[in-house]
């Protein structure tokens, strides 16, 4: 067990190990462990993206195309951006459950958390029916009220329960400690006797959180994975198309190239909505994924972690019904912009409170602390409903991330970039493939094949092959 600094938070965790196979049995965790597993799921995919290279004692993992999809955003050039805030959204994505994950002991998330501003806080203003906030300092109004930075006031306190307590197994389930779930089925269901088994107490610091979340998306293992120095055991997942089509009517037109000899797609060509449509992948919280993709994302030990969250009991286990929900159906933050959204995932409410002490008077009003809040509190104080209106360059008619009418070219891992004659042909020459070996098909995709992708660029590097060779079919069928 590694040795901590005196300043270094860390969460202490009991471990059963079977010495035998040495491999961890199960895990008896408290609140602040299963918070911090539980904040994986609220985690955006450019967050995940980010995290997994991030340096720690496993090193940087491959999670499918997700980490050529984020690397491809971090190189786009500014040109190519819609706004200047486009990048920053999809690399620094924010957190919708912010309020939630704020209090967790230990939170390798380090973005920095949303900034909100008082566009008008003259009470007596007639213009203003009610006070208005932004996320934009920049933002400007027909009301010339002062403006002022508020906090966002959190009153959540993590996820679960403080009293309760829980059974974590190797790959991540979470059970509730009670008789139902008792060490001595579960040694039972583990097929050892207690004669090989002892009790490991490690502490769990930020740097092994890490390495746990990095382990939990490639491995069916991690707690053995990180607490017993075991190399990963990274399973290849089977990969499923989608079968649900019946979400949305997108319909995207792109244009495949193949090669022949393999009917593998080497890279696809596509207009706005189709890159706009990869680049929201990153927005993506994870738990929301995991959810619409009913619960087979076959991304690590995701799946485990997720469907034992949901039978988890919401009034006994959980803060509030809202907690639960944060994890198994979390909302898209404010600033999603996409023209292509192809997951039913609502955005975060917008109603706030803003609160202030003191009498309302226009002398009195901008000398108050003011704190804003997503629900109503009673505890003494006066309320006054705000309205929450997007950023000025988000709030018109521009949607997406990338500028169009343009081609972007779209690699099989989903490397994005502006497409042109010379982009191509540095391509296949790249690839070493003799353009006699290449064939081009027209295509149009609809919501099955953009789940597809999803799952696929998440479990893959062949993205576009796994998830749109069925497309392909007709071709083969006519030789």
């Amino acid at each position: 067990m590694a040795a901590t600094t005196q300043t270094e938070e860390y969460v202490e965790l009991k471990l059963l190990v079977n010495e035998e196979s040495n491999k961890v049995v199960f895990a008896e965790a408290g609140k602040d462990f299963v918070d911090i597993l539980c904040s994986f799921l609220t985690m955006p995919l450019g967050t995940i993206g980010r995290l997994s290279h991030r340096d720690s004692n496993m090193g940087s993992v491959t999670i499918g195309c997700l980490n050529s999809l984020y690397q491809s955003v971090a190189d786009l050039e500014e040109v190519s951006l819609l706004t200047d805030s486009s990048k920053e959204l999809l690399l620094q994505p924010k957190n919708s459950s912010e309020d939630y994950c704020c209090t967790l002991k230990i939170n390798i998330d380090e973005s920095q958390p949303t900034n909100y501003f008082i566009t008008c806080v003259n009470c007596y203003c007639d213009r203003c029916p009610s006070l208005y906030i932004s996320t934009s300092i920049d933002e400007h109004y027909k009301c010339r009220g002062t403006k002022r930075s508020v906090v966002l006031k959190h009153f959540c306190n993590g996820f679960v329960n403080c009293d309760a307590t829980f059974v974590v197994t190797n790959d991540l389930v979470i059970m509730a400690n009670s008789m139902v779930y008792t060490s001595f089925s579960l040694l039972k269901n583990s097929g050892i006797v207690t004669s090989s088994t002892k009790e490991v107490t490690v502490n769990v610091t930020k740097d092994k959180v890490l390495d746990l979340l990095k382990c939990a998306l490639v491995s069916k293992s991690p707690l053995t994975d990180v607490f017993l120095g075991e190399k990963p055991s990274i399973e290849r997942s089977r990969f499923f198309t989608s079968d649900d089509g019946n979400i949305s009517n997108i319909q995207i037109t792109i244009q495949l190239v193949i090669r022949k000899s393999d009917e593998k797609i080497l890279f696809a060509h596509g207009e706005q909505d189709f890159a706009d449509l990869l680049l929201s992948f990153l927005a993506y919280p994870l738990g929301g994924v995991v959810g619409k993709l009913k619960g087979c994302s076959s991304i690590g030990s995701i799946d485990g972690l997720y469907k034992s969250i949901v039978e988890l009991d919401e009034n006994k286990n959980f803060m509030s019904k809202e907690a639960k929900h944060q994890l198994v159906d979390p909302h898209l933050v404010l600033e999603f912009k996409s023209t292509t959204q192809i997951l039913p995932i609502n955005q975060s409410p917008v109603s706030f409170y803003c609160y202030y002490e003191g009498k309302c008077s226009k002398q009195s009003i901008l000398d108050q602390q003011f704190f804003i809040s997503n629900e109503l509190r009673r505890d003494g104080g006066k309320y006054v409903s705000v309205k929450l209106v997007k950023d000025k360059e988000n709030a018109g008619s521009k949607e997406g991330y990338v500028k169009g009418p343009t081609t972007y070219l779209v690699t099989d891992d989903l490397v994005i970039g502006p497409s042109s004659p010379i982009s191509v042909l540095l391509l296949i020459n790249r690839l070493q493939i003799p353009l006699a070996d290449l064939k081009e098909k027209v295509v149009t995709i609809g919501m099955k094949e953009c789940l597809s992708i999803l799952k696929a660029a998440l479990t893959s590097t062949s993205a576009l092959t796994n998830a749109l060779s069925h497309l392909l079919t007709e071709d083969k069928e006519k030789k």
